[in-house]
């Protein structure tokens, strides 16, 4: 994919990653789980519209496959603010390539740079702004995260419990995870270098002892990952669309 170059090195706003290169082996299907159709759009299209309604967000870097031909059928793909760039096999590799493309093109090091999973569309606007506002009051890494409610069990193989596991300040991770572009980009180089997979922006940046914050969500965003989560997610866009209407 030919990707343009722009001169960042004027940004004032904040930038989002959207690793959207994974193929969704465990959703299965013909295509992508990214662009499957929740309720009447694409997956990938109601996450991009999200940070582009967003005056906050002033560049998207959207990174799908070399192979990709699917996000051509995007309503948004010409959009001014979404750039597009080649992604890798790993999620750690497509957002590398974002970083080292922000690099390449002058981004200030101190620019806000969130990363998103393509497959959460619906991130509300409320958490969106919640998390921007805490990370410019504080200007430390921050993520938002959901305490966790069940019990914990640790199994084995064989799926027989072992143990349980204490659930007091046990958080999932959720996505927009958050940093300061030069933080970002020296986390995951570190990991790269050494060869480390992760599975998140925070793992990264914690093991380079960068301070990280929990930001509590107050709606549920869910994260696309089999077909079930599909009408989770349809119910949580509806109710939302509805209380707009009535508010």
């Amino acid at each position: 994919m030919q990707q343009d170059n722009f001169d960042l090195s004027k940004l004032t706003g904040s930038v989002v990653i959207i690793p959207a290169a994974g193929t969704g082996k465990r959703f299965g299907g013909s295509q992508p789980k990214q662009y499957q159709i929740l309720n009447g759009k694409k997956i990938l299209d109601i996450t991009l519209n999200i940070f582009l309604n967003c005056e906050k967000i002033e560049k998207i870097l959207l990174i799908v496959s070399p192979e990709d031909k699917l996000f051509e059928e995007l309503d948004s793909v010409l959009n001014e603010k979404i750039i597009l760039i080649d992604g890798g096999e790993q999620r750690q590799i497509s957002v590398n390539n974002g970083l080292r493309y922000l690099y390449d093109n002058g981004l200030p090091e101190h620019t806000p740079v969130l990363v998103h999973d393509a497959v959460r569309p619906c991130l509300s606007k409320r958490d969106l702004n919640e998390l921007l506002d805490v990370y410019n009051k504080h200007h430390t890494a921050c993520f938002l995260a959901d305490p966790v409610a069940d019990s914990l069990k640790k199994i084995n193989q064989e799926r027989q419990v072992k143990e349980s596991v204490e659930r007091e300040n046990l958080v999932h991770a959720l996505t927009p995870q958050l940093a300061a572009f030069i933080d970002l980009k020296n986390a995951l180089s570190h990991v790269n270098k050494l060869g480390i997979i992760v599975t998140d922006e925070v793992s990264a940046l914690t093991d380079c002892d960068i301070e990280v914050s929990a930001v509590f969500a107050q709606d549920l965003n869910p994260k696309i990952t089999h077909k079930k989560d599909l009408e989770l997610a349809s119910q949580i866009l509806i109710g939302r669309d509805q209380q707009t209407k009535n508010d």
